[in-house]
């Protein structure tokens, strides 16, 4: 990673702070702050390649300088990465739900820290590298553009591709509008898992497009079609207009720009989708440590319940037994055995209160169930 890289730490305590700079200042640039509100004036200024933020602070805490700084800056791809004496579930939950990409826990190991940093900051780069092909590439298209039919549609494709979040819309995409321009073409996409378009995976075609995904050209061309390989896509052209030269090389052009935007687009969709398998797999060890905890904790109450109203059984049976040899009045039997009773009936009643306590903390899981279902269906995967 580039010694550039420049990580701003944010912690009301100076040692914390020393010692993360201590840690990093032999290869990145850093820079501190000593409060929630002064991250956010400085991030307002200049936006840092990545953020160190420590959770407990006076004013606002870490989590709440995480949600302000997702919602108020265009930060959706600034590494945050929690920085935290606290190191329960509920915690790092917090932290990822707050939109931190990862967390760690004082004190700090330098090997986990460097291997966190470089991973957030790789991803980053990942990222930024796909919008910068892109937008170089439709830069390089808007120069070039005229007021023709094909070119305004080349346009609204590069427009409409920065939106699409499926790599299979993506492929879609493409294949549209060069059918649009009356040529015939399928496609191979790959954003972590390959797709066919307009093809069957057992279809000649297909095998074609599997075979050149290793090829050292990146176009090849056989009489009318013509195979173009990028890294996240191939395409196979089935009817190259060679009989009009001038037809032909236009949609050469265009075909560079298609595929250039893409390639970024499904590139950009590949690393968001890494960093989505990220948090569903922390959340899923989550939710399978509160399945367990919740499922001891029910039975022990349940058990506790049951144990008591034995003995209180046992009591009341032994107790009936004694009334005759204790040689008491009537009156004064009816009294100790109406004692035991509401005994027995208030017993029963922290009974039903187990109950009620059970039903909370099931609902307490199916929230989590919930919030995780809602990671499965990730804006990442729709159009938006």
């Amino acid at each position: 990673m580039s010694k550039n890289a420049n990580i701003l730490i944010v912690d009301d305590t100076a040692d914390s702070r020393l010692m993360l700079s201590a840690m990093l200042e032999g290869e990145y640039d850093v820079e501190e702050v000593a409060s929630g509100d002064m991250c956010l004036i400085k991030v307002a200024k200049s936006i840092p390649d990545l953020i160190l933020l420590d959770v407990e602070m006076p004013g606002l805490s870490g989590y709440e300088v995480c949600v302000k700084l997702r919602k108020e800056y265009q930060s959706e791809s600034l590494p945050i990465i929690f920085v935290s004496g606290l190191d329960s579930y509920e915690e790092r939950l917090a932290g990822f739900e707050a939109g931190a990409d990862d967390y760690i826990v004082k004190p700090v190991e330098p090997e986990i820290l460097f291997a966190k940093v470089s991973h957030c900051l790789a991803q980053k780069n990942n990222i930024n590298q796909a919008k910068d092909s892109a937008s170089e590439a439709m830069g390089i298209a808007m120069e070039a553009m005229t007021v023709s039919s094909e070119l305004g549609q080349v346009v609204q494709f590069i427009k409409d591709a920065q939106s699409i979040r499926d790599a299979d819309e993506v492929g879609k995409a493409i294949i549209n509008i060069i059918s649009s321009f009356g040529i015939n073409s399928v496609a191979r996409v790959d954003a972590g898992k390959v797709i066919y378009v307009d093809c069957s995976e057992e279809s000649m075609e297909a095998k074609v497009l599997a075979r050149f995904v290793e090829h050292n050209e990146r176009i090849l061309s056989v009489g009318i079609r013509t195979i173009i390989r990028d890294p996240h896509i191939v395409l196979l052209i089935k009817d190259m207009p060679l009989d009009d030269e001038k037809r032909c090389g236009r949609f050469r052009d265009h075909l560079a720009v298609l595929m250039d935007i893409a390639d970024a687009q499904l590139a950009n969709i590949k690393a968001r989708n890494v960093m989505l398998e990220q948090r569903q797999e922390i959340f899923t060890q989550v939710i399978s440590v509160a399945e367990e905890q919740i499922k001891k904790t029910t039975t022990r109450l349940f058990e506790h319940d049951q144990n008591s109203q034995g003995i209180m059984h046992g009591m009341v049976s032994e107790l009936e037994g004694m009334l005759f040899g204790l040689g008491l009045e009537e009156d004064q039997e009816k009294k100790l055995m109406a004692l035991a009773d509401q005994t027995s009936l208030q017993l029963q009643e922290t009974q039903g209160q187990t109950k009620a306590v059970s039903g909370e903390l099931g609902s307490i899981l199916e929230s989590l169930y919930d919030f995780f279902n809602t990671l499965n269906e990730p804006s990442i995967n729709k159009n938006q």
